[in-house]
Formats: structure tokens, C-alpha cells, sequence
């Protein structure tokens, strides 16, 4: 039998007359007793596309939308002259179920300093939090998407709190770069041969010549990497040699010490350090990422 669709699933027009059809009024019944038992819409969906009752005359595949219509029709319960298929009760308490899906828990003081500095480890996109569902928050790449395992928000804190906990355990491992011979930039080659050719003027602008020395000081420092980089790895070792083990997220150490929080599809968590440094739970040093 063609359905017509704009008569809301579960109805048909018999002889002139409203009335309902078996076999769609039972699948409401079911969408409405499994999403009361905890299921999601997706889930239903895919219950339903298995199923032997069809949404349109020519498919046989739900999707969530559907399911999510069908949930938020007031009609299933008598309204407007259709038929009752539900309850009053029952879809009152569906539409405070979905209510409270829908509100978006604000983010804890710790999971929002860590978020932003949360990125894949991949492809170095955001991370970003899905909690809709507050008994069921996700964290997932803007770029890729959801992936086959659910990170959540525990999962998260613990992969921070093991990599932090690793360097704790042996904050020998911070390492210096390697040090390179000094090669003077083409600002400071161009500086140095201005000052000398000041020098050798017959009267020297003793001002001038000050002014290009300080800038010359200024570019020799700002080219020389090895010098902030030491600086900052010293600082980062001191820091966790004076840490115990930690029992918990501790917001301070990880604002003070990390750059980047970098996040694999399965929840693997890899710490990039003030120093630039990419720190693993296991405690072994990796590559650079693409990020």
C-alpha cells in the first residue's frame, strides 16, 4: 500500500476516516518504549531499518531525523482528532528526557583550560567537546569527526595525568637541543659592517653608533634559539622535580609547563611541553606531528 507520508507515521485514510495503521502504530510504540529505556535515535534508527516496517513506501532505511519526528509529535497522544497511539504520561515524560539532552552542561574549570590547548595528534585540528548527552560527553577532531572509540571526559583527564606523571617519574628525560655553532643572521652580518663603517668615518656619531650596537645585541639574542630553549627546559625540569605523583588533574603544573595537549583517534594523549618537547605517557620522546 502507498503511505502517505503527510499524515504523520502510524495513520492512514480509510474510506474518508483518520484511522490507524497495525502495523506502523506498533513501531511507535516500540521508538517510544526504547528511547525511555536509553536508547539513542541513531540506534533506534538502525533497530528500526532492520525491522520489517518501512518509514517511506520505497526504503527501508531510518535515520535519526526520523526517529527524532516521531518522538516530538504531540499528535501520537489524541491531539487535533488522530487517533492515540501514546500515552499522555509517556510522551510528556519523552519530551523532559529530550529537554534535558539538550541542555549543554557548562564545562568544568579544568576541562576548559584544557581545551584550549587540545588538538589531534593526526592532522592538528581542535579537539572538540560533544555534550548534548551529559551521561554520555565525547571528544572528537573537528576535522575528522567522531572515530570508532568514544574519549571521553575521564579518559581524557587520566591520559593528561599519566603523561604529566611520566615526566614526574623522570624529569631527565626533558631534554637540551643539540647545540649549534654559531652563525651570525644576514641582519647582524649587515649590522656588524655598519658599525665598523661608522668607526671609520673621520668623525664617529658616537649616538649612532650605540644605537646600531644595541640592535645588533638585540638580533645576535633573538637568532639564537638554543637560548630560550635551555632556559625553558631547566625551568620545566626544576618544576617537576619538586611534584610528587599525582592523584588527580592538577591545573597549575599543566598551565605552567604545557603547550599543547595532542590527542590520537583511540584517546592516546601526547604532551607538548613549554619547550616545545613532545612527551608520551610511556615516557618516550616522539617525532614532531604534522600539527
Amino acid at each position: 500500500m502507498k503511505q502517505n507520508r503527510y499524515l504523520p507515521f502510524g495513520y492512514r485514510i480509510v474510506d474518508g476516516t483518520l484511522t490507524t495503521e497495525k502495523n506502523e502504530a506498533e513501531a511507535v510504540r516500540r521508538i517510544y518504549a526504547d528511547y525511555l529505556s536509553g536508547m539513542s535515535y541513531q540506534s533506534i534508527a538502525v533497530k528500526m531499518s532492520a525491522g520489517a516496517v518501512p518509514y517511506k513506501a520505497d526504503s527501508t532505511a531510518w535515520n535519526k531525523h526520523m526517529v527524532k519526528r516521531i518522538l516530538e509529535n504531540p499528535r501520537y497522544t489524541g491531539e487535533k482528532g488522530f487517533p492515540p497511539l501514546i500515552n499522555p504520561n509517556t510522551y510528556r515524560a519523552i519530551s523532559e528526557l529530550i529537554r534535558k539532552k539538550n541542555i549543554r552542561q557548562p564545562l568544568s574549570e579544568e576541562l576548559s583550560l584544557i581545551r584550549k590547548k587540545l588538538y589531534c595528534y593526526n592532522c592538528g585540528s581542535r579537539y572538540e567537546r560533544d555534550g548534548r548527552n551529559p551521561q554520555y560527553e565525547s571528544w572528537c577532531c573537528k576535522a575528522e569527526g567522531h572515530t570508532g572509540r568514544r574519549v571521553s571526559d575521564e579518559i581524557l583527564l587520566k591520559g593528561i595525568v599519566a603523561a604529566l606523571n611520566a615526566i614526574i617519574a623522570q624529569p631527565e628525560q626533558l631534554k637540551l637541543r643539540e647545540r649549534r655553532p654559531y652563525e651570525p643572521s644576514l641582519d647582524v652580518t649587515k649590522l656588524n659592517n655598519q658599525i665598523n663603517r661608522e668607526l671609520e668615518k673621520a668623525e664617529v656619531n658616537s649616538d649612532y653608533v650605540k644605537l646600531l650596537i644595541f640592535n645588533c645585541a638585540a638580533e645576535k639574542y633573538a637568532s639564537c634559539a638554543d637560548c630560550g630553549n635551555e632556559y625553558l627546559t631547566e625551568r620545566l625540569r626544576k618544576r617537576f622535580q619538586n611534584y610528587l605523583p599525582l592523584t588527580a588533574f592538577d591545573p597549575v603544573l599543566f598551565e605552567k609547563t604545557v603547550k599543547w595537549v595532542l590527542m590520537e583517534p583511540d584517546g592516546t594523549v601526547h604532551l607538548k611541553l613549554m619547550n616545545d618537547q613532545i612527551i608520551d605517557p610511556d615516557t618516550t620522546e616522539r617525532s614532531t606531528p604534522i600539527c
